[in-house]
């Protein structure tokens, strides 16, 4: 069994990590700039948590994160394990330890994952599939919502920290949550969400 530590991420730490973690572990296309980030943690729309061993950093999932009544709604907007530890059960181990600690009370979360469909080659589809066999090996569901964000196509998948959402409040919560945390002319042109 794998011993981790979650802990809620202060800005300073936030900054390092992207700095020297999400520009490598994600395409620039997928990169938002970092001031967007410390912006949303300071008006309280944008979360952060790592899964450590001591003070070694394992993991680390950036959300976006707003108000629902009473509970709150969350869009992971950055989920990863750190290069040289992957495939060791950290990610699963993080996964779960988020569900049952600072999501369990959650209204909805929700996750993006590169559409299979649309990937360029097998090589790419493939992977693609294993990511997604991934999560719903962790327990998540297909929304069936769909979404083109930035040219790049995505799947809605959601955490079963709540009863399930229909495809249309799948849709509506997602809309919200980009629309909290996107610049309007972005969100207008750049963003969409299939039916």
């Amino acid at each position: 069994m794998i011993n981790l530590e979650l802990r809620e991420l202060a800005p300073e730490r936030v900054e390092q990590i992207y700095r020297e973690h999400i520009v490598r572990d994600f395409p620039a296309d997928e990169q938002k700039p970092l001031v967007n980030i410390l912006r949303a943690m300071e008006r309280g729309e944008y979360v952060c948590y790592g899964a450590f061993e001591e003070d070694r950093l394992l993991a680390y999932a950036f959300f976006v994160s707003i108000p629902e009544g009473e509970r709150r709604l969350y869009l992971f907007d950055y989920l990863a394990v750190c290069r040289g530890l992957r495939d060791r059960g950290i990610g699963s181990a993080f996964l779960q330890a988020l569900m049952r600690g600072p999501l369990r009370q959650a209204a909805c979360v929700l996750l993006e994952i590169d559409d299979p469909d649309f990937a360029a080659d097998e090589q790419e589809r493939a992977l693609r599939l294993r990511r997604r066999a991934f999560y719903m090996r962790n327990g998540l569901r297909d929304t069936g919502v769909t979404a083109v964000v930035c040219h790049v196509e995505y799947r809605i998948l959601e955490l079963p920290v709540c009863p399930p959402h229909s495809m249309r409040e799948a849709k509506d919560i997602y809309k919200r949550l980009y629309g909290a945390i996107m610049p309007e002319w972005i969100y207008r042109n750049k963003f969409r969400v299939n039916e």
